[in-house]
């Protein structure tokens, strides 16, 4: 626990601030989650996509009380990344559809086009595509009047799912929910 968290002495006892206390169980709940997951000597895909899942929880819960804990949720999410051989084609249809990130929607086109929501004149838009575990995207706003080619941008997918669409560009984790 850090100073900040503590209260002055009082009365020769120590009392934690109970943010100090919200604190620490996302952290308790990542180091549990590490250690269930540690246990399974060979995971199945099955099981690497639930432990994620559960650190995605985790994740929202850390980023909803705006502590720290979420740095080390990202770091562990980052070391188990889909398979390299994965089916492009299947995670390629699981994105297909709208999607919302806590800066701004995004609806993704079976014809791997994409576009900021809502879709308007001048909005951001572009192309993406699948390859294994590998997901590409292009960017470029409507209007632009840019001589230079958009730049393509390579991502790792850590998990696609009907809900969650997670993935890194190998320094940030982007997280991604389809709308309620």
């Amino acid at each position: 626990m850090k100073r900040r968290d503590f209260i002055t002495f009082l009365g020769g006892t120590v009392a934690a601030w109970p943010s100090a206390t919200r604190a620490r169980q996302p952290v308790d709940a990542l180091r549990s989650a590490m250690s269930d997951y540690a246990k399974i000597s060979h995971p199945t895909e099955a099981a690497r996509s639930d432990y994620i899942t559960r650190l995605v929880r985790m994740r929202e819960q850390a980023a909803r009380q705006n502590n720290d804990a979420w740095q080390a949720i990202d770091a562990e999410i980052k070391l188990h990344p889909a398979p390299n051989d994965s089916d492009a084609k299947t995670l390629a249809g699981l994105i297909v559809g709208e999607w919302q990130s806590p800066r701004h929607d995004t609806l993704y086109r079976a014809d791997g086009t994409w576009t900021l929501l809502p879709a308007e004149a001048g909005i951001l838009h572009g192309t993406w595509h699948v390859e294994g575990n590998q997901y590409f995207d292009t960017a470029q706003y409507t209007d632009t009047t840019a001589t230079e080619p958009p730049q393509t941008n390579q991502y790792t997918i850590i998990l696609i799912t009907k809900k969650d669409f997670v993935f890194t560009d190998q320094t940030h984790v982007f997280y991604e929910t389809r709308p309620k």
